[in-house]
């Protein structure tokens, strides 16, 4: 689940085709010779999804070039916005692309306790720039909101030029080979986690559920969520999902990678130029979050 969520914080993401041996017309082409499946897999996803730090250096790159777009705008109209150092909005995940069951990775947890409990312990803080004049926060608000258009060109920064074509590629090809070797793999792994007790009929819905079994806490000011009686509850139910999801795919995950193995080279020969500029951009990507932290100057919230 590759989701980007972004707060506006006003108040506070080889050719070897010819080695098709006896595949059936329209199947994957055998694996090629000497090739082992799940290593290319993790090699191309390390170069179309990057490392969790860089994908984290990312998200700092994209925060700071909105924040300070916001700030610039507002003091344009006359307006103090504080553009606040980056901080993560959840713990490092896996890329699962595009949710395909025959190629998400195994979890021991969604990472949902993690996120709630890492918001929680932070909590919110104003802006620096907000007044501390009750009058005022009116006029600061409508300001700074009225500037969230300006932020938009650095929506894109969190990623490099080209990844997210790149990516739609991969997830199509991903998603043929599962449909034409395990058609039937959606409606088994929803009848298999029915029968562990979780209605969810793929990986969204498998979160959702997990999710929507953690009692309400609010960021608003620092708290201690794992106090919550229902708390220790919701986090054995994630690891029961999570241990549910990877036990109900297992099976068929093997075989799933292994039929990709030859269109994943083909990919990598027929995007080689693209899949190199995306992990150049990826490699660099901390450097360019080292320089927005030196360059743009940022205040602490209060």
């Amino acid at each position: 689940m590759t989701n980007r969520p972004r707060r506006m914080a006003a108040a506070a993401a080889v050719t070897l085709v010819a080695l098709t041996g006896c595949a059936q017309p329209g199947a994957p082409a055998a694996a090629p010779a000497g090739v082992d499946a799940a290593t290319l897999l993790s090699t191309v996803l390390d170069q179309v999804y990057g490392t969790p730090q860089q994908r984290q250096a990312g998200q700092e790159r994209m925060w700071l070039t909105m924040q300070s777009a916001i700030a610039a705008c507002a003091l344009a109209k006359g307006v103090v916005y504080g553009v606040t150092p980056y901080q993560p909005m959840r713990p490092p995940t896996e890329p699962a692309p595009g949710d395909l069951l025959g190629f998400a990775p195994q979890r021991a947890d969604f990472g949902v306790a993690a996120r709630i409990e890492m918001l929680a312990r932070r909590g919110e803080t104003p802006n620096p720039g907000l007044p501390a004049a009750a009058d005022a926060q009116g006029g600061w608000f409508t300001t700074v909101e009225s500037c969230q258009g300006a932020a938009t060109a650095g929506e894109r920064l969190s990623v490099p030029d080209g990844q997210e074509e790149l990516e739609a590629k991969l997830v199509d090809l991903l998603g043929q080979v599962q449909q034409q070797v395990a058609p039937d793999l959606p409606g088994q792994y929803a009848n298999c986690m029915k029968t562990a007790g979780i209605d969810a009929g793929d990986l969204s819905e498998a979160y959702m559920k997990v999710e929507q079994k953690f009692p309400p806490v609010s960021f608003e000011s620092p708290s201690d969520p794992t106090a919550l009686p229902e708390w220790a509850d919701a986090v054995a139910f994630e690891k029961k999902v999570a241990a549910a999801d990877w036990a109900c795919r297992e099976s068929r995950v093997g075989e799933v990678i292994e039929a990709a193995a030859a269109d994943l080279q083909q990919f990598t020969t027929t995007n080689a130029t693209r899949l190199t500029q995306v992990a150049d951009g990826w490699n660099a990507m901390p450097g360019l979050a080292q320089t927005l932290r030196v360059t743009i100057k940022t205040t602490t919230a209060k």
